[in-house]
Parts: C-alpha cells; structure tokens; sequence
C-alpha cells in the first residue's frame, strides 16, 4: 500500500501549513518562552507562595532546560521554513515532559502544575492534524500516571489517583472538543476559500468576457468618470480620436476624452426612453453608437456605456443599396441602351444629308447631344453600381499623386503645369483602395477644371495640396481659383443628380462620396477665403 507522502517527507493527512500557521507557532513559542522563563525564576524563590518547591535541584534544571528549548524552538520557527509537523510534534512532547518533571518536583498533581498540560494538548488540535491532539492526551495521561506510581513507589510524598484520572479525562475532554471545534474551524475556512476562487473565477470570467466583447464598454461612476474600459472601447476610441488611450488609466473625466458622447450622455438622462445615439465622425474617423444603461446598487451609482462601430453597418448597407441599384441598371441598360443608340445613330445619318436646311441640321445635333447625355448618365449609374468593397493598400502619395496627373493629362488637352502640389512635412502614406482614389481625384481634378476659370473665362492654376490636420488624419485639398459655391450649394452638391452645367449629369460628386463612404473617408467642399472652392478628401488612419 502506498502511502501519500508530504514534500517534508511526513504521511499526508489532509493538513497543509499555511503562512497562519506559522504566525500561530511562532506565537506559541513566544508565550512559551515567557511561562518558562516565569517558571525558571522561582527556582531562585524556594519559598515562593505560588509554588510548593520539593526538589529545588530537579525543579531548577528542568526549568532552565525548558527556557532553552523555548528559545531554540522560538529561533528555529522563524528561520527554519519546513518540516513544520516535525517542529510542532517536538514542541508538544517537550511541553508534557517539561510539565511533568515540573509537577514531580513540586509534589505531583496536587501542585496544579498538571493543568498546564491542557495548553498544548489543546495547542495541537489547533495546529497540527487532528489525529495527533488524542495521541497528545494518551500520552500526558501515561506521563501522569507514571509520576503518579513513580511517586507512591520512590518519594516520601503521595499523590491522589482521583486528581490524576480526572487530569487525564480532561486532557482527553480538551482535545476531542478543540478537535471538533478545529474540524467545523477548517470546514469554515475551506468553505469560505472555495467562495472566494468562486468569486476570484466569476470575477475572471466575467472580465474576460468583458475584454473580449465586441462592443465597447465604458463604466462611469456618478460623477462621470471613466472606472472602467475594455479594449475594445480603448480601439474604437483610438481609431475615432488617432491618440493613444492605453497611458490614459482609469479613473479619468469622459468630457476630456470624448465631449460629444458627454453630450449624449446628458440628452439621453433628459430622455431616457431615446438609449441609443449616434455619433457621426467629421474627420473620416469610424462613426459609433453608444447605448446607455443605468447602474444603480449600494456599491456603484453610474452609467454604462456600449459603443458599436457603425461604419462597416453603413458600409454592408451601402453594397446592398449598390447591388439593388445594379439590378436595375442592368434592366435600364438593356432596355435603354439600343433605343437610344439607334436614335444616335439616325440622328448621326440624319446630320449627313447635305440637303438638309441649317434648322434641321441643329435639331440632329440636340438629338445626337442629348443622347450622348442619357448615355452618360447611364454610365454613371452602372459605375456606381458596380462599386465592390474597398480593397485598402498602403499608398505614398509623394510617389503616386505625381503620377495620377501625369496620367490624367495624357491624351487631353489638359495641361500638367496647371496642376500645383503643396506637401506636408513627415509621412504622406494612407491606407486607401488605389482604384477608388483614382476615381475620387479624378472627379475632383475634372470639377476644379471645369469650375477653375477665372472671370474673363481664363483658366486658372489648380492646387493639391495634402496635409495633416491632426496625428493620424490625413487631407487631400483640390482647390480651384473659380467663382466658388453659391450660398446653400455645399449641402448640395453631393447629392445623386444635382449640376450646375448643362452638359453634367449630377453623379460625379455623387460617386466620389460614395467612393469615399466605402474607405472609411468623408468629401467635404467650401469657398476659399479669397477666391474658388476647395474639395477636401479627409481619412482617419490608423498609422503613427
């Protein structure tokens, strides 16, 4: 039969020493010490009142050999940190020798020595294995009767045998009950340690869940300052303010991080049955939700806040609507495109009659015109709707914008050096769909040209200019030196189908919005200070 074995090589009974159990020896042995070193010194007082002295020289050693084993076992307690059944075994058995020696030399049970005999009986339910405090009684009781017949059988004084069994049903009365009383102690105490890994593993648990979240969560204490915050608020957060929030440690004012969710906040505890809020970014920064929750308990009166990105929502809404509008153009196309080109083509036949009279030759030029027009438009409806989710890539704009224009005024009458590039100092490096972006300052470039004239009608120098308003935004301006914006036009002019020129479609700005929505970005226009318009392409990166 294999018998569990202790790491100090002692038989394991289900007991452990813990740092307490140290604390209480070490506790124990220090009260030994001073009962020792009390007994000692009445050894120099034979005729003290509190003990009856008979044999002084028996008395005296033991004694003295009992303050050193105390001191012994004091230092060996807080410098020896094993065999900790080992130090408490010795000090038990040293204590009922000690006593019973004692006792002897001062006339036998009937001195009252005997009843110190209860402390470490007692002392050894408490901290070592239950089983050990009855063999600890077994033993002083043999200890007592064997001073007991050593007396009646070698010394001229007797004892009483009644004082020396009632000792030893006391001694075994002591450890049964302080065994039963350490039993229900350590029932306790591992109940109470099994609540708190509970308590430990719920409160885990609950913040890993927490941190893994896909929402944002941020806990506010009455006076709204952040308590808590996962890591998922902590990204969302970095992503919409492009600074860093993982050195900002709780607890910390929301207000400071965030003014637009403090404003919420305060509508939504003026309106409560509104929970959700919308909060739009105006820097191509991620548009979020927050959703506020009343905390209130006895520990914690506050708020709970859950953000939700909302831009990849707007962008899975944004493919639906292009898919449905391409099924429709695709029917608008089929069912369009060969009517309107044959009255292209016979209006183009129609042109080439020489006979025709002049009137009639401007009437197949507004046909052949505005068929071209329709046709446009129809384009341009089939490009939006075939918009696909963007595809970002790293793009160093000071390698690729010089080649964008290039390529734009290749076969075209557009000359190169009306285009002007301001740079900013450090990084010009964004994270965009290359096609889309060619598109958008396409449609940009091709505006400011059109628009770009001055007011006799000469064209006029058109600036790029990239800049970066803030750590982590980056801004492309196309400015142009035109007539600018009517007043109320900007809240316009990225609408579907709204132009100013007779030869537009109205999609153009249409598209780059679209365009821009899909990577995350936002178009904004504006008059310039002195003169023209000025179209800005305005995305949030993630990048230092």
């Amino acid at each position: 039969m294999t018998v569990p074995m202790t790491a100090e090589g002692g038989i394991k009974f289900g007991f452990r020493p813990r740092s307490s159990n140290w604390t209480s020896l070490r506790l124990l042995n220090i009260s030994r010490v001073v009962v020792a070193a009390i007994l000692f010194s009445q050894s120099f007082l034979p005729d003290s009142p509190l003990l009856q002295i008979r044999d002084i020289q028996l008395y005296a050693w033991t004694s003295f050999a009992y303050l050193l084993l105390a001191l012994v076992f004091t230092v060996a307690s807080w410098i020896e940190r094993r065999n900790y059944q080992t130090q408490v075994s010795l000090q038990i058995y040293s204590d009922i020798l000690a006593i019973v020696l004692l006792m002897h030399a001062c006339g036998g049970v009937s001195s009252g020595l005997g009843m110190l005999l209860l402390i470490p009986i007692a002392i050894s339910a408490l901290l070592s294995r239950e089983s050990l405090a009855l063999v600890f009684a077994a033993l002083g009781t043999v200890a007592l009767l064997t001073e007991y017949i050593y007396a009646i059988n070698f010394t001229d004084y007797r004892g009483n045998s009644t004082q020396v069994g009632l000792l030893g049903i006391i001694l075994f009365i002591t450890a049964i009950v302080t065994q039963t009383l350490t039993r229900r102690i350590r029932r306790g105490e591992e109940q109470i340690q099994k609540h708190k890994l509970d308590a430990a593993n719920l409160a885990a648990l609950n913040a890993e869940i927490l941190q893994k979240m896909d929402a944002g969560v941020l806990a506010l204490d009455s006076e709204d300052r952040v308590r808590h915050i996962n890591d998922t608020a902590r990204q969302l957060l970095h992503r919409r303010l492009s600074h860093d929030l993982n050195a900002l440690q709780p607890p910390f004012p929301l207000s400071d991080v965030l003014p637009a969710l403090q404003k919420a906040l305060e509508r939504w505890r003026v309106d409560p049955n509104t929970p959700k809020c919308l909060l739009p970014s105006t820097t191509g920064g991620i548009d979020l939700q927050a959703s506020f929750h009343p905390l209130s308990s006895t520990a914690h009166q506050g708020t709970l806040i859950f953000l939700e990105d909302v831009s990849s929502l707007k962008q899975q809404m944004q493919q639906a609507k292009l898919m449905s509008l391409g099924q429709l153009t695709a029917n608008i196309a089929h069912e369009i495109r060969n009517p309107l080109g044959a009255i292209s083509h016979a209006a183009e036949l129609l042109a080439e009659n020489r006979d025709l009279p002049p009137t009639e030759l401007r009437l197949s030029e507004i046909i052949h015109q505005h068929s071209q027009r329709i046709n446009h438009i129809i384009e341009d409806i089939m490009q939006i709707s075939r918009g696909q989710m963007a595809s970002p890539e790293t793009v160093d704009l000071r390698q690729w914008l010089p080649q964008f224009l290039d390529n734009l005024c290749i076969g075209t009458d557009i000359c190169r050096q009306r285009f002007l590039i301001e740079w900013p100092d450090g990084d010009t490096r964004l994270d965009f769909d290359r096609g889309h972006l060619e598109r958008i300052l396409a449609n940009l470039c091709q505006n400011a040209l059109n628009h770009g004239a001055n007011e006799e009608g000469e064209p006029e120098p058109v600036t790029l200019r990239v800049r970066r308003p803030e750590p982590g935004q980056l801004c492309i301006d196309v400015i142009d030196r035109g007539p600018g914006l009517a007043e109320g036009q900007g809240d316009k002019i990225f609408e579907p189908f709204y132009t100013t020129r007779h030869q537009g479609s109205g999609l153009g700005l249409y598209i780059v919005a679209q365009l821009a929505e899909l990577n995350n970005a936002r178009v904004s226009a504006a008059n310039n200070a002195d003169r023209g318009a000025q179209f800005t392409l305005c995305t949030h990166q993630t990048r230092p």
